[in-house]
């Protein structure tokens, strides 16, 4: 990619609204800079999802080669009952759901069956049930088919790279388990446990995109100088992330990310070949997105 009028600029600045008596109006405090890279002639991008306690990457500046700990690939969790029985006195059935997390657990979600429902028909009304539940919608996706009655745990987050999602799941929980039985109804064979038919795989390692590639997927060139270096954090993990960054002898420090706010820095420095180094990532814990831009010359 070329490109030319490269800027590095930054502020400060916070809006004040007086309120001394004989004042009004607001005030815009604050500063700003910006230092013209004339003669930058590339630019390059590279994203990863860090996940797991103490999880390295690095991006090679003077390459643009990037690497991380393996990435294990996450899986959610699904659990699945199957109805059995043909409803012989109408009323209501249910359906007990235990989970970790789950507000009321153990919940009972009931819904009406009729005379003559077969295991299929109470099954799909089951389901129309669990979904209509705001405390199981919160943390499950409900599915299945015929007499399947399937939850799925939602993910923890789900990060966008381009045109790539990946979705973070939360550990496995031993104790999800929905139980079916009649209520007012009869004809039910009751059914205390449910089937764990995925256990959840939880994410570790880094997730790397655009390695050794600019924003048009062009291999790129070795830069001779590097101007700027600008990290962006974020995490849609409910724990948040902690994320520590050093390049070489010449930066090192600490962004801190919540779901509700995320964090960045940039980087610049005038003797740019002292920063032809390895920009080295740890995330401390839980999950989080890293974005990284690099402006250089060739």
């Amino acid at each position: 990619m070329n490109i030319s009028n490269a800027l590095a600029s930054y502020s400060l600045t916070a809006t004040g609204s007086p309120t001394r008596a004989g004042s009004d109006g607001k005030i815009v405090v604050g500063s700003s800079a910006g230092l013209a890279l004339s003669d930058a002639n590339q630019v390059y991008q590279t994203q990863m999802i860090l996940a797991g306690t103490s999880t390295a990457a690095s991006l090679v500046l003077s390459s643009g080669d990037a690497s991380g700990d393996a990435w294990v690939t996450p899986v959610r969790q699904v659990e699945t009952a199957t109805a059995v029985g043909t409803i012989t006195t109408a009323g209501n059935a249910k359906v007990t759901v235990t989970a970790s997390g789950l507000t009321g657990s153990p919940l009972d979600v009931t819904f009406a069956v009729a005379l003559d429902d077969t295991a299929s028909d109470w099954a799909a009304k089951a389901r129309v049930a669990l979904a209509a539940d705001t405390d199981v919608a919160a943390m499950f996706d409900v599915s299945g088919s015929t007499t399947s009655i399937v939850l799925t745990r939602k993910p923890l987050a789900t990060y966008t790279l381009g045109d790539t999602s990946v979705e973070v799941a939360y550990s496995n929980d031993a104790t999800l388990n929905m139980a079916l039985a009649d209520d007012t109804s009869a004809g039910i064979t009751e059914d205390a446990t449910s089937d764990n038919t995925t256990s959840a795989v939880v994410a570790d390692g880094a997730y790397i995109v655009n390695d050794d590639v600019d924003f048009e997927g062009i291999a790129l060139d070795s830069p001779s100088d590097i101007y700027a270096v600008l990290i962006e954090h974020s995490t849609g993990d409910e724990n948040d992330q902690q994320l520590d960054y050093t390049i070489g002898t010449e930066y090192s420090g600490r962004l801190f990310s919540t779901t509700s706010k995320s964090s960045s820095v940039l980087l610049s420095y005038p003797d740019t070949t002292s920063i032809l180094d390895t920009l080295s990532l740890t995330g401390a814990s839980q999950t989080g997105l890293v974005k990284i831009t690099v402006v250089a010359k060739v």
